[in-house]
């Protein structure tokens, strides 16, 4: 399938997508990215992450300017120093050769609805991670938590190495009592998928709240009306580009509002069944195997 009008703006999720099993791009996906900026086409990450935990790999990609983050509560212009406004975020900036991102849109929860949410994630057990103004915030056990998953290796989003991106507060609840007006989504591992499916309803019942799953074991809580969708068509629209000449690539659940929203829905043969019925095109190869280069090819970028 090639798209009847040609594809300008790309949008790439990046666990299970983009990102390999081991969190890497392999070199046929770093290519296919840099033959398509080098012909005019702007590709972007569309994440669930915050801006602090956007990889470095991903953000010294060729061409790599805009970002989408926190399943579209924020959307990033990081400027000519991507990397430099990535480290803006870090819990160690000060260290770090920095550059300050310009946020073209900014969604967060209502300061009672944040409330509300926070009071729900407390009856459970798991690394809870609050993300505001691009960073992410953990208390210490949270943090022990999380780092006992990564080395699980449960998935590439656990692999995010603890090299500073982190900001962990002494208490969350003192930390949520100052800045409730400025979360823009929370995000909890749960200790099974089990677990999760079941939590999922209930945060899906609290008013004013999207919730989705990026992954089996976990819920991400953000404002309603916040997605990736909808952050990539307002993006798309401040660059005066038309939706039929948008694509997006992704796999989960919490893709499935921009793969619904995009000119056209390209989704990774790794992803779930449900996610697969929504794609006007499917890859044959799984994000372990170029399955993001095998996509840019099909659709001439």
């Amino acid at each position: 399938m090639s798209p009847s009008t040609p594809i300008r703006l790309v949008a790439l999720d990046l666990d299970g997508t983009l990102l390999d099993s081991q969190s890497q791009i392999s070199p046929r996906t770093r290519q296919a990215i840099a033959d398509a900026v080098g012909r005019g086409v702007i590709v972007l990450p569309c994440t669930g992450r915050p801006l602090a935990s956007l990889p470095p790999l991903v953000a010294q990609l060729p061409g790599i300017r805009y970002a989408i983050t926190t399943n579209g509560a924020a959307v990033w212009d990081m400027g000519t120093d991507p990397l430099g406004a990535v480290y803006s975020r870090y819990a160690d900036a000060a260290r770090r050769q920095t550059h300050q991102p310009v946020r073209l849109l900014h969604r967060p929860m209502p300061p009672e609805t944040a409330r509300e949410a926070f009071a729900l994630y407390q009856e459970y057990h798991g690394p809870l991670s609050i993300f505001s103004d691009g960073c992410a915030y953990l208390d210490a056990p949270g943090m022990e938590l999380f780092l006992a998953r990564k080395n699980r290796h449960l998935s590439t989003e656990a692999r995010q190495p603890d090299d500073g991106r982190y900001h962990v507060v002494r208490d969350q609840p003192e930390w949520l009592s100052r800045h409730a007006h400025e979360v823009e989504k929370f995000c909890m591992f749960f200790d099974s998928a089990e677990i999760a499916q079941a939590a999922l309803p209930r945060f899906r019942a609290l008013p004013g709240v999207e919730a989705v799953q990026g992954s089996p074991d976990n819920v991400e809580v953000t404002a309603q009306g916040v997605d990736k969708g909808t952050a990539l068509l307002a993006l798309a629209d401040m660059l005066g580009i038309p939706r039929e000449a948008t694509a997006a690539i992704g796999d989960s659940e919490n893709d499935r509002a921009m793969l619904a929203r995009a000119g056209v829905a390209a989704v990774m043969v790794n992803a779930l069944p449900e996610i697969r019925a929504l794609g006007d095109i499917v890859s044959t190869r799984d994000n372990d195997h170029d399955g993001v280069a095998e996509l840019f090819e099909r659709l001439r970028l």
